[in-house]
């Protein structure tokens, strides 16, 4: 018995003797971390007065290295400063919307060279100098607590809940949205990119629930005998449409449906595989059966990628007049291996339609353009985002070169008007 009980006691002393050195171990943990994150918050506030000198520095020049050099420097510490908040126990709402000014002030500053009145730069630059003063006043209030002490690393966290917090951060992160808005509005390329992933631009007539599911049965006749369930997209969605369930045999389903102009918007069967058994060029054909059928006639084939029980297919519109593939315009396809039925299908970029402006079309030298050895294996048009987001007509090149390693294949996109190269990729 009195062995038993010394067992227990010893047991109950080394528990007691690990706990305490695992609380010591936690508290040397969580204070290291106060360390490293006091640190950080110190350095990105010591930043943050770095970046507001850098641009009132880019305000002295009007064109020279001066002026290059600051801009560069605010480029970088944006991102400095950036890559600082996103690695901090910050409130999400507060530190997404500060890496998001920061984001803009950095891009701004990097893009300068491409705006058409230098004054822009100079107002832009001004009122973003003011705020970011402001911005790192509050800055310092709201991180003074970790960075001198005063708090542990638990209080910290605590303090980071609204509701025992004596910050607030929800306020904190609106004044930044505001200051973004105010000194960065969206461009008209980027409000309309907004515009288009809403399907704000559709102004076809809305269809009924019942029309909606004729347009089902005439898409997609084969499994829309079952229909199980109507229901609309939820208030607030970004466009309205309609979801239709469907079971037949042994395939369940969904398909959406816009409200507006009744478009599919995605197409989905989920059912058994059974052996591939229908060639990739049968399933191809099929597919561009269906398309015809479906309505998409303006599109044509562009890549085709496999697993083992389908192929996914990429179709590109191609605008009319320069019979130009529109890459933000596509429908992805999934077909069967074993029947070569349609299985999934997501038309939704086909649907935003890009707004193409016509544009010249300068004809270029490519022996002159490319270096020696680089060989045009084809050429096609193009309508391509650039990094303004404005829709460009580009030369679409396969290019390629040979080098010590082999042949490289490369995708090469070059604006028609102004040559500028606007994405290069390399194939393989």
């Amino acid at each position: 018995m009195k062995k038993i009980i010394f067992v227990l006691s010893f047991a109950l002393v080394a528990l007691a003797v690990f706990s305490y050195d695992k609380a010591k171990e936690n508290d040397k943990l969580a204070l290291a971390l106060s360390g490293q994150y006091a640190k950080r918050m110190s350095d990105a506030s010591e930043k943050l007065d770095e970046l507001n000198i850098a641009i009132e520095k880019s305000l002295l020049f009007n064109e020279s290295d001066g002026s290059k050099k600051a801009r560069e420097d605010i480029w970088r510490l944006t991102s400095d400063i950036r890559g600082s908040i996103d690695s901090l126990p910050l409130d999400a709402s507060f530190s997404t919307a500060w890496s998001n000014y920061l984001s803009r002030v950095g891009s701004y500053a990097k893009e300068a060279d491409r705006l058409s009145n230098s004054g822009d730069f100079e107002k832009v630059m001004g009122k973003a100098s003011k705020n970011l003063q402001l911005m790192s006043t509050d800055w310092q209030v709201a991180t003074a607590g970790l960075v001198d002490g005063r708090y542990s690393m638990n209080e910290w966290v605590e303090r980071l809940d609204a509701k025992s917090s004596d910050v607030d951060w929800s306020q904190k992160g609106n004044s930044v949205k505001q200051y973004t808005e105010s000194d960065f509005p969206l461009t008209a390329s980027e409000s309309d990119a907004m515009k288009k992933k809403d399907l704000q631009n559709i102004t076809d007539p809305e269809v009924s629930k019942d029309e909606a599911v004729s347009i089902f049965k005439q898409v997609f006749p084969q499994v829309t005998n079952d229909v199980i369930g109507v229901e609309k997209s939820q208030p607030g969605a970004p466009y309205p449409f309609y979801h239709i369930r469907f079971a037949s045999n042994q395939t369940v389903g969904y398909i959406d449906i816009t409200e507006k102009g009744g478009h599919v918007l995605s197409y989905l069967a989920d059912r058994p595989f059974g052996e591939p058994a229908v060639s990739f060029d049968d399933i191809k054909q099929r597919t561009e059966e269906f398309l015809e059928k479906a309505g998409y006639r303006d599109v044509v084939f562009e890549e085709a990628r496999e697993n083992s029980n389908a192929w996914h297919f990429v179709y590109v519109r191609v605008e009319p007049l320069h019979k130009a593939k529109v890459f933000s315009d596509v429908i992805h396809i999934k077909a069967a291996k074993d029947t070569g039925e349609i299985v999934g299908l997501n038309a939704a970029e086909y649907i935003r339609k890009e707004k193409l402006e016509d544009q010249p079309i300068v004809k270029i030298n490519w022996k002159t353009f490319f270096h020696n050895g680089v060989k045009v294996e084809k050429e096609e048009l193009a309508y391509v985002e650039n990094e303004q987001l404005k829709q460009r007509l580009a030369y679409f090149l396969t290019v390629t070169k040979e080098d010590e390693s082999g042949i490289g294949t490369y995708q090469v996109l070059v604006d028609t008007e102004t040559k500028e190269v606007i994405k290069t990729e390399k194939l393989f």
